[in-house]
């Protein structure tokens, strides 16, 4: 069977899970071989080649996606879209709250680093803001993050300076492009890489590795059952609507762990299962295809606990609190492929934390953001899409459709 038969046939999920548990397998068995030790070493290319062109990858693709924002929606969907990119927005930044939360109540990290001396809450905002904007002086890779939504809003406002709008565009389609066509090698890569969790760490690494997956399944499904609730009690839905509409959109996003291969599903399944109206359901399923992150996010934020403490990177609740900015801006442009968060977001929160090794902390994040992961965080990603479009159809679809009402709900 050829190379692209073998891939074609296999899930990509499956496939990440299964190069993933034969990775742990041989760290863990033959840590001291050097066979293996250079398997592992082979992986961590790859993202560190990332890393070295972090800055410039994102700066296209924030540059990009403000740019579409400008010049493809605003006329389109005009109020309702300012709405949908302000949900998402605004639940990008309840979810990073929410983790953190879950993270003070699972974790064992304290409030403040040991030694320290505990500030008042005025000289705690104080100094949170004056470290994020030292680090946001100093570091390319957040002035870049900032820069590329300044550049990318004021070139497409101008009408002269729209040619460069478009080529920011062409370039961000470029970036994801590539990525996709690299999918077939990213369980390699994991697996590779998983070689050097037990290989380091032993059996401790590997039981971080599951107590990672298992915080985040507990984070993500709550929130999955909370959202239910805020679409039933907030919306017209019927229980029997939002339970086809997750019984079809949910495996899927788990199946796929990508954003992007589960759109197709989740336009049909909100338009029918949900009753979005056309107009809203392309726009808000696709623009939270591009944009809701919030489950990736809030992963990130674990798994940045327990790459943090494999790797004796001092860490406590400040310096989560801490990553909430920068974190949910990359929420909004991180790749909607299998493990896209973690390469977007690694490379930012290692220099946020101080990371004494960068290339290190960004593959040991790499690894452990992988199999069951991504897969729980793309099925929570994919479905708050369509709560967000049933609720802004029923409070401000009018705005969009001229025939469509408010009491227009009734979908049986």
């Amino acid at each position: 069977m050829s190379k692209g038969n073998f891939y074609s046939r296999i899930p990509l999920p499956i496939l990440v899970v299964l190069y993933l548990c034969v990775g742990l397998c041989l760290g863990y068995l033959f840590p001291k071989n050097e066979f293996i030790g250079a398997l592992h070493t082979s992986g961590t290319y790859f993202p560190k080649t990332i890393v070295t062109f972090a800055a410039l990858l994102i700066f296209n693709l924030l540059a990009a996606a403000m740019s579409k924002l400008m010049l493809y929606h605003k006329e389109q969907a005009g109020k309702l879209f300012g709405l949908i990119f302000g949900a998402y927005l605004f639940m990008g930044a309840v979810s990073l709250v929410y983790v953190t939360g879950w993270i003070a109540v699972l974790s064992d990290i304290p409030m403040f680093l040991p030694g320290l001396e505990v500030p008042g809450p005025m000289a705690w905002i104080s100094q949170i803001g004056h470290t994020f904007a030292n680090v946001l002086t100093q570091q390319p890779l957040l002035q870049a993050l900032v820069g590329a939504m300044v550049v990318g809003w004021f070139c497409a406002k101008s009408e002269k300076l729209q040619v460069i709008s478009h080529g920011f565009i062409a370039i961000g389609d470029m970036i994801l492009w590539f990525f996709k066509k690299l999918l077939w090698y990213y369980p390699i890569m994991i697996g590779c890489l998983a070689i050097g969790i037990p290989m380091k760490f032993g059996a401790h690494g590997l039981a971080l590795y599951g107590q990672a997956v298992l915080w985040v399944m507990i984070v993500t499904v709550t929130w999955v059952g909370l959202m239910i609730l805020l679409c039933r009690y907030t919306t017209k839905r019927t229980w029997k609507q939002i339970f086809s509409y997750y019984g079809a959109v949910w495996p899927t996003g788990f199946g796929t762990g990508g954003s992007y291969d589960t759109l197709a599903i989740n336009i049909i399944s909100a338009e029918r299962d949900l009753g979005l109206h056309e107009d809203i359901a392309e726009v808000s399923i696709v623009f939270g295809t591009v944009l809701n992150k919030n489950c990736s996010t809030m992963s990130v934020l674990i798994v940045t606990i327990i790459v943090s403490q494999l790797l004796g990177v001092p860490i406590s609740l400040s310096e989560i609190l801490m990553l909430i900015p920068p974190v949910m801006i990359l929420g909004l442009e991180s790749p909607g492929i299998p493990g896209g968060a973690g390469y977007f977001m690694s490379p930012i929160i290692a220099v946020l934390l101080g990371a004494p090794d960068t290339g290190v902390y960004v593959t040991t994040f790499v690894a452990v953001f992988s199999g069951l992961i991504p897969m729980f965080s793309t099925a929570g990603n994919t479905t708050d899409d369509g709560v967000v479009g049933a609720f802004l159809q029923d409070h401000f679809g009018h705005w969009i459709t001229g025939h469509m009402h408010k009491e227009e709900t009734a979908y049986e």
